[in-house]
């Protein structure tokens, strides 16, 4: 690429890209494009179609809604740029200045930002800025490949403004919460406490920050019923085979002991059912942001932030298509053959590529899912070779979509599963299964897959299975609540609550804020976040409402589809706002206080024995609603174990799969009965 200084020959078209990156990639599809640079930030030309075009570029959203009003409710906003009110941003100044320069003398605006709300609002502020949206046009995109670039440019649309509507009003129904909340929390807290604490509340946060409580609690407060596992190895013609309990289960250890001693006694059961049968089973669908996001953190234990981090570095750098995607479906224009053999000349996966293609005799029909994206297909390889080599996680997510890729196109796997019914002397049936891999199928390519494989030998009804050994085992089951950054992405997703761009981000920002904290791949709640959500709960359950929330959803897609006007949604979200503000405003002393005795700035009137929080009875709420699970549950272990009452609550205090709530709460009663 040439380097010249920045004397631009008008007229000219501008060309506005989202990030620098996409900028370079740009001017480089684009013919021979020529560098220059204004106050060190790069500025790039290229004639295209006969047109001189001046590609310049944001780092992000360059404005953002601010005001200068003090006091609650707050409903006036001025969009300004984020470097003049925002510390954090001041790193934008000298982007903002190239666009001020460049961008008012240009005959028209091309949109290049990346084609979802965020990208669209960003491009669509700089130029209702510095230009005129009436001489502006979008190219669309999903990848940056020099092919897709100019086909791109060659089929310009019209300017997005449904997008960049809908991204405005989100951006503003987020600001409208988050000042009015957060402003309403941090002066509760001050009247109370006479100090300054950040806090902050906010229009998806919150109801997210909900769940994580929610879950939080459960975990925490969990009571385990144990449950009596019996087994029995049996073997016939020399191969061994295990079997359990078909649809019944003893009700206590005695009983379960007694089962042992019978089955043992008489040495042997007896078949009444054998199949056995091939099970197809077919490749995943190609992935979406969710399923990667998912599949790294299985993987890899990545946070779906960092994923997504990682994955919108490989698209700016070409290497895969747009990741902010909800499709599961590859385009059908895509050139498949030729991603597969661009792929090839990388010594990774040349020999994946050969076996694919004879596989498959070169007809490549993918397997996608039921999920659709209106602005991006799903993720996929561009076949481009990494031009520098790629560190640890970035190499690990490039070859995870590239083998996913692949593995749409394969053949199924195939596992032949056996299964078994045999009978004890009292008739009661136990089943056994076993399975072997077939065809390994699409997993040749996607190996991330556990494929155990278990021996059962055919069998003839009424053929006797020698017993090698019979047991029981008592098995304290864990609480199954999942409380992890992935949990809560999963949950956001399938409560329609954010967008596939702002969910991993929303998460981090409950973990800046100091509301979660990580431990491992566990989340926790941290204290000030149950007060947080503690306090809101209690005087405000419209903030922690997911249905409030999914309501300006639904109302921000009408905005997208032309069938809702953004000032109409934005007036009726001030109206709510304000309106809530002054209800809770009224509130205010007990919301200070409730907020400054939970996060422990304050001392209540009666605290907790066992944690010092404040006591809503003989116990606070955490400690009280685990005694309410260990008074349900105690008398039910006790019996199944042939335990007494105390011995059953320090069976509970001594496991580890009992809530921590739950064991201090056994070991609090355990104390009161010395």
């Amino acid at each position: 690429m040439r380097s010249a200084p920045c004397k631009l020959q008008r007229p000219y078209v501008a060309v506005i890209a989202e990030k620098p990156k996409a900028a370079s990639r740009i001017a480089q599809a684009l013919g021979q494009a020529t560098l220059c640079r204004i106050g060190g930030i790069p500025v790039y030309y290229v004639r295209f179609n006969g047109q001189l075009l001046v590609i310049v570029s944001s780092a992000g959203h360059m404005f953002g809604p601010t005001t200068a009003v003090e006091g609650l409710p707050v409903t006036e906003l001025k969009w300004e740029p984020l470097w003049s009110f925002e510390r954090r941003s001041k790193h934008l100044r000298p982007y903002y200045e190239v666009l001020a320069k460049t961008l008012p003398s240009a005959l028209a605006y091309i949109s290049a930002c990346d084609y979802d709300l965020e990208g669209s609002t960003i491009c669509y502020k700089i130029i209702e800025a510095f230009g005129d949206l009436k001489r502006a046009r979008r190219a669309k995109f999903s990848s940056l490949t020099a092919g897709e670039l100019r086909r791109a440019f060659t089929n310009l649309g019209p300017l997005d403004v449904n997008n960049a509507m809908a991204g405005v009003a989100r951006a503003e129904l987020d600001w409208l919460w988050g000042i009015n909340f957060s402003r309403l929390l941090m002066r509760a807290y001050r009247m109370t406490v006479g100090k300054r604490l950040s806090l902050s509340a906010g229009r998806v946060q919150t109801p997210t920050l909900a769940e994580a409580v929610r879950r939080w609690m459960g975990r925490n407060s969990y009571v385990p019923v144990p449950s009596l596992s019996l087994s029995a190895e049996l073997e016939v013609g020399g191969v061994k085979f295990r079997a359990r309990p078909d649809g019944w289960e003893p009700k206590t250890r005695a009983e379960a002991q007694a089962i042992v001693r019978e089955v043992k006694e008489r040495g042997y059961m007896v078949t009444a059912s054998y199949k056995s049968e091939e099970e197809s089973i077919r490749p995943p669908p190609p992935f979406n942001l969710t399923d990667l996001q998912e599949e790294a953190a299985r993987i890899y234990g990545l946070s779906p932030y960092r994923t997504q981090e990682i994955a919108e570095d490989l698209y700016l750098s070409a290497l895969i298509s747009y990741p902010r995607t909800e499709s599961q479906r590859l385009p059908p224009d895509l050139d498949y053959k030729g991603v597969l053999t661009a792929l090839a000349r990388q010594q990774e996966f040349s020999a994946l590529v050969s076996d694919l293609l004879r596989e498959t005799g070169g007809v490549l029909r993918p397997v996608e899912g039921p999920k659709r994206d209106p602005a991006h297909p799903a993720i996929y390889p561009t076949g481009e070779t990494p031009r520098e080599p790629l560190d640890k996680y970035h190499r690990a997510i490039y070859e995870l979509i590239v083998r996913r890729f692949m593995a749409v196109f394969a053949r199924p796997l195939v596992i032949a599963r056996a299964e078994a019914t045999l009978r004890d002397s009292a008739g009661r049936p136990w089943r056994a299964s076993g399975q072997r891999v077939i065809r390994r199928g699409w997993t040749h390519y996607y190996p991330y897959v556990s494929l155990e494989e278990a021996q059962l030998p055919q069998l003839r009804i009424g053929q006797r299975a020698d017993l090698v050994s019979a047991s029981v085992r008592v098995v304290w089951p864990a609480s199954g609540v999942r409380l992890s950054r992935l949990a809560l992405l999963e949950w956001m997703e399938s409560n329609d609550l954010g967008t596939k761009g702002t969910r991993a981000r929303i998460i981090e920002t409950l973990l800046r804020r100091g509301f979660l904290e990580t431990k491992g791949k566990r989340a926790e709640v941290t204290e000030l976040g149950y007060a947080v959500y503690k306090t809101l709960a209690a005087t405000a359950p419209e903030l922690v409402s997911v249905e409030l929330t999914r309501d300006f959803e639904r109302k921000l897609e009408l905005i997208v589809d032309g069938k809702l006007s953004r000032d109409a949604v934005v007036s009726e979200a001030k109206q709510y706002v304000s309106d809530l503000v002054r209800k809770y405003g009224q509130q205010i002393e007990v919301i200070g206080r409730r907020l400054a005795e939970l996060a422990g700035a304050v001392r209540p009137a009666r605290t907790c024995p066992i944690c010092g929080r404040p006591a809503s009875g003989e116990l606070c709420e955490l400690h009280e609603l685990a005694l309410e699970e260990l008074n349900e549950k105690l008398d039910m272990i006790a019996e199944r174990l042939g335990l007494s009452r105390s011995e059953a609550l320090r069976a509970v205090a001594n496991r580890r799969s009992t809530g921590v709530w739950a064991r201090e709460a056994a070991q609090y009663l355990l104390r009161k009965l010395k």
